[in-house]
């Protein structure tokens, strides 16, 4: 991606954080980039076209400084779905929530009155379940989880988990409650360890 074409998706997804898509018009991008409308078309054929881009970044961000960084590496399967956790929460604890999820944030927009931003949408929520199934599915090979373990249902659960606790601490304004679901997020995992298997708390 070019240098302008990137600055006019991270000025964009910006204001689309807060604002929402709908909300936040062209006009409102090229004020925020300081380009003229020329240049917008030249990179982006419509506002649909710079709103697929942004999710297309949000996702390669949250693959480079995530889901590379927790499953990435050589430790034990269950150590990185505790990485993926840490992660996320440091994430939303530099900025103390605010804003909440950016995906989950257009998903709850859109969905419902854009088909196309829906399935986009959906793989990369779907992406990161298969990154948590796996996951689980290794630890239950590797005996750090019950045979009857779901990997499928629990990587769903935890994604779920997430994107709900994200919210709630974004309406309180309040980090102690992303805190604590993602410990219990990690107390429900465990939950399904096998017996006479230790795992670390």
């Amino acid at each position: 991606m070019s240098t302008a074409k990137a600055h006019i998706v991270e000025a964009a997804s910006r204001l689309m954080h807060l604002q929402g898509f709908n909300n936040t018009s062209i006009d409102d991008v090229l004020k925020e980039c300081g380009i003229g409308k020329g240049n917008f078309y030249y990179y982006f054929k419509s506002k649909e076209e710079l709103g697929y881009a942004i999710i297309d970044n949000n996702l390669r961000q949250f693959t480079e400084h995530v889901i590379d960084k927790a499953f990435g590496n050589q430790k034990d399967a269950l150590a990185q779905v505790d990485d993926f956790l840490d992660i996320i929460l440091e994430l939303y604890r530099e900025r103390n929530c605010s804003g909440g999820c950016p995906m989950a944030n257009m998903a709850m927009e859109m969905s419902d009155i854009h088909e196309g931003f829906r399935k986009k949408l959906q793989t990369v929520f779907e992406g990161w379940r298969i990154h948590l199934g796996t996951a689980l599915r290794k630890a239950r090979a590797q005996g750090q989880l019950a045979d009857h373990t779901d990997p499928t249902m629990l990587a769903q659960f935890v994604v779920a988990a997430v994107e709900g606790g994200i919210l709630l601490a974004k309406l309180k304004r309040n980090m102690g409650i992303l805190e604590n679901c993602f410990g219990e997020i990690k107390k429900h995992i465990r939950m399904y360890a096998a017996q006479d298997t230790p795992i670390s708390p």
